[in-house]
């Protein structure tokens, strides 16, 4: 059974080869990125304010812990950045 194993369909496999893509593939993808458009800053504005409000969401819902510390200031940090961003970008 060993013998017809596939390592690149093994989920999460970090040593699975890479699927090729061709050079007309990689052209048809270079231009939909350069024709998708850059978000309006109003855009950017309420996607930060949803992206904060969700991880505000997850720390409360997360228990602190020794093992988590790291990565729980790191998130809160990053929560009090965005929200000090969004209430200078705020017309008053």
């Amino acid at each position: 059974m060993g013998v017809f194993r596939r390592p690149e369909l093994e989920k999460d496999n970090p040593v699975a080869p890479q699927m090729y893509v061709g050079p007309r593939r990689r052209l048809a993808l270079a231009r939909a990125a350069s024709m998708s458009q850059v978000p309006a800053s109003e855009d950017v504005t309420e996607m930060l304010q949803n992206l904060t409000a969700a991880a505000e969401r997850f720390v409360a819902g997360v228990p602190a812990s020794k093992q988590r510390h790291k990565e729980r200031t790191a998130l809160l940090k990053a929560i009090t950045q965005a929200q000090r961003l969004l209430s200078d970008e705020l017309p008053r």
